[in-house]
């Protein structure tokens, strides 16, 4: 099963910002992060070796999860410039640091690049969950009438049962 790569842009409060990764000074613009939208994603980021998780923390990315509402592989334009200075950051990162030899466990950076890659501005929004129709019940809810064959066999096999506790009776009740 594939991962969703997606991930939103989110300005994230003053008061959260480290200083020595915030970029405020720099650029001006409000402190952001880049939080994917699925939580499994997140986990599987999680949950891959420490250096893996610094390389992403050091880039700008979460390991929060923001419930985006956006269909996979579209992102805000408006947060083209913040998402290129974040994907700048990660791949320095990763040129400098190296990822060879690490456990990424479910995160699959291949896939990863491949999603930012294809991942285009648009303001296209996920249609939000249907339930399947279900289709109308064309009987009562009582279950099916048994047949006549079926009744006649549950009341052979019963006599049945009797007979042989009567006789089982009957034995017990002439030994002395």
């Amino acid at each position: 099963m594939s991962l969703e790569y997606d991930f939103d842009i989110v300005a994230i409060a003053p008061d959260e910002v480290d200083p020595e990764h915030g970029n405020t000074a720099v650029t001006g613009r409000p402190p952001v992060r880049a939080q994917f939208r699925n939580i499994k994603t997140a986990d599987a980021l999680r949950a891959a070796s420490p250096k893996i998780r610094r390389i992403f923390l050091e880039s700008g990315f979460s390991l929060d999860t923001v419930g985006g509402t956006r269909s996979s592989g579209y992102f805000r334009p408006e947060d083209s410039e913040n998402r290129l200075v974040i994907l700048k950051r990660l791949f320095a990162n990763i040129r400098n640091m190296g990822v060879q030899g690490e456990y990424c466990g479910e995160f699959n950076f291949h896939h990863f690049l491949a999603h930012v890659r294809a991942a285009k501005p648009g303001h296209v929004l996920r249609s939000p969950p249907t339930r399947p129709v279900q289709p109308a019940s064309t009987g009562s809810a009582r279950p099916e009438r048994r047949t006549l064959v079926g009744r006649l066999g549950f009341a052979l096999g019963l006599a049945v049962i009797l007979f042989v506790l009567l006789k089982l009776l009957a034995a017990q009740g002439a030994a002395p």
